[in-house]
């Protein structure tokens, strides 16, 4: 359910308990427009719909006496709760009063943390079109290791993005909010043209991992930049957004790309059923456990059971497993003993703008992969 609907339903119970308090049919929410100054916004009713709304036309809002005014947490007023009915009603008692005030208080606060999320939204929707340009974009990479020889083997690109004010932002909250404003596929796209030069500054043999959805994939303009630069150290991580209504139309772009030497990872392997849908449809290169299941493998025998199935699931297709979110000592040997190949996270090394790995692994994650 998404956050409007949730607030529509607190005002919805709150206008429920005005009305009894009222003691009358219907309870409203009026507020003020450019139209008029008593814009129906919300009711509650226990009338049949044409009822409420031709009681609401009949009755006089404005000169209404059963009201308590809304009043936001700013001291701007918001409207009223009214209530409404086609027969006198007795006058408010101080109770009632009372009462009616604290539920309009409980619906201006509604209203103001609606507002502030709505606005909030709209200042990161207005940021897109920069960020599809590159402002407020960084591209990192951070390096996927062999567990067993200590070498790099890869390195997966990842955006990080920054507010105008400089403050860090989430990178799948951005993209989320590129996919619901309808440029998401044009901002993973920013994203590997971004990445795809980063590949020179990798150690030789090394490939560069870019994720993209299922939706850009299908897009010929990502299909032509995949294979613009060396497509044979080029891994495609699909992402899991969205269930793919198509995989017919997805392995015959997959097996263009395969022809011309992209492999395919499957990211999050486990976390949900559209990664597993992606890792049967697909018969990806490379599965990625999802850090869900990395995360205290070592101290949790029910992660160590999923890992140890998705890694003989992995091996049946043929498929390298890469660990993500390798973070601890504990978890690096437990991996190594499940028979993981490979692994990427803080432990291994961090993202960085500026690789420096063409000599391997530093002294520290060698060290550790003795």
């Amino acid at each position: 359910m998404h956050a409007q609907d949730d607030d529509a339903d607190a005002v919805a119970q709150l206008l429920d308990l005005a009305r009894d308090i009222f003691g009358t049919p219907v309870a409203a929410l009026t507020r003020a427009t450019a139209a008029t100054p008593f814009h129906v916004e919300q009711t509650a009713s226990v009338l049949e719909p044409h009822a409420t709304v031709r009681l609401l036309a009949d009755t006089d809002l404005g000169g209404c006496p059963l009201s308590v005014v809304v009043v936001r947490p700013d001291g701007e007023p918001h409207g009223r709760l009214i209530g409404v009915s086609d027969r006198t009603v007795a006058a408010l008692g101080s109770r009632q009063l009372e009462a009616l005030h604290v539920v309009a208080a409980l619906v201006a606060g509604v209203l103001h943390h609606r507002d502030r999320r709505r606005a909030e939204r709209d200042d990161r929707l207005a940021s897109l079109d920069a960020l599809v340009a590159g402002a407020g974009r960084l591209t990192v990479v951070q390096p996927i290791v062999d567990l067993h020889r200590g070498t790099v083997v890869g390195a997966e690109a990842l955006s990080r993005f920054t507010s105008a004010e400089g403050a860090p932002r989430c990178p799948e909250q951005v993209f989320a909010d590129a996919r619901s404003s309808g440029v998401g596929v044009k901002l993973e796209q920013s994203a590997i043209a971004s990445a795809l030069p980063l590949l020179d500054g990798l150690p030789a043999g090394a490939y560069l991992s870019v994720n993209t959805s299922a939706e850009a994939l299908l897009d010929q303009d990502t299909h032509d930049l995949l294979l613009s630069t060396r497509p044979d150290r080029l891994v495609v991580e699909i992402t899991e957004h969205d269930p793919v209504a198509d995989y017919a139309a997805l392995t015959e772009v997959i097996s263009h790309l395969r022809r011309a030497g992209v492999r395919v990872a499957v990211d999050d392997a486990g976390a949900g059923f559209a990664s597993l849908q992606h890792v049967l449809h697909l018969t990806p290169d490379i599965v990625k456990l999802d850090i869900a299941f990395v995360r205290g493998i070592d101290t949790d025998p029910a992660r160590r059971a999923v890992a140890r199935a998705l890694v003989g699931f992995a091996s049946e297709l043929g498929s390298t497993m890469v660990a993500e979110g390798v973070e601890r000592t504990g978890e690096l040997e437990v991996l190594k003993d499940l028979g993981v190949e490979c692994g990427q996270g803080y432990l291994l090394g961090r993202p960085t703008a500026q690789p420096n790995w063409a000599a391997g692994p530093d002294d520290t994650t060698a060290i550790l992969l003795r």
